[in-house]
């Protein structure tokens, strides 16, 4: 099996005391907070190297579906859940807490078609290079 290789992009930014981010994954994050009940004050995005990954075919080519990263800090704790935006709605992968890094793996996640969808070892790679390095997720000051 290849190496998963990704980078983690940061989205939210604070100027004067407000916190903003790319218009389309901070929407995303919001509508999923609402739904689920959690409020989230972490944000980043999932660039791979593997074009395929969380894409479906479409009109001879692949979507441009973001995957996300949405988190919340608490004082004692932080929770972690990876989604793909599908634009229309979002396909929870996973979630966990860092205080016993127990990944919890989605149902859903599964039975979607995409063209090439991320292991239950990628995510782990993924959950626990994020809980070794949170400030990956650190909120940028413009």
């Amino acid at each position: 099996m290849e190496k998963l290789n990704y980078r983690i992009q940061s989205l939210l930014s604070e100027k004067d005391g407000k916190i903003s981010g790319p218009m389309s994954p901070m929407l995303f994050a919001e509508e999923m907070a609402k739904s689920s009940g959690v409020k989230f004050n972490r944000l980043a995005r999932l660039w791979f190297d593997d074009d395929r990954i969380n894409q479906c075919h479409e009109d001879g080519g692949l979507t441009g579906h973001d995957t996300l990263l949405i988190g919340t800090m608490y004082d004692n704790d932080f929770l972690l859940t990876l989604w793909v935006d599908l634009g229309t709605s979002g396909v929870p992968i996973a979630m966990a807490y860092l205080s016993d890094k127990d990944i919890q793996f989605t149902e859903v996640y599964p039975k979607h078609h995409f063209a090439r969808k991320l292991t239950e070892a990628e995510v782990k790679e993924v959950f626990e290079a994020v809980f070794a390095d949170l400030s990956q997720l650190d909120i940028k000051n413009d």
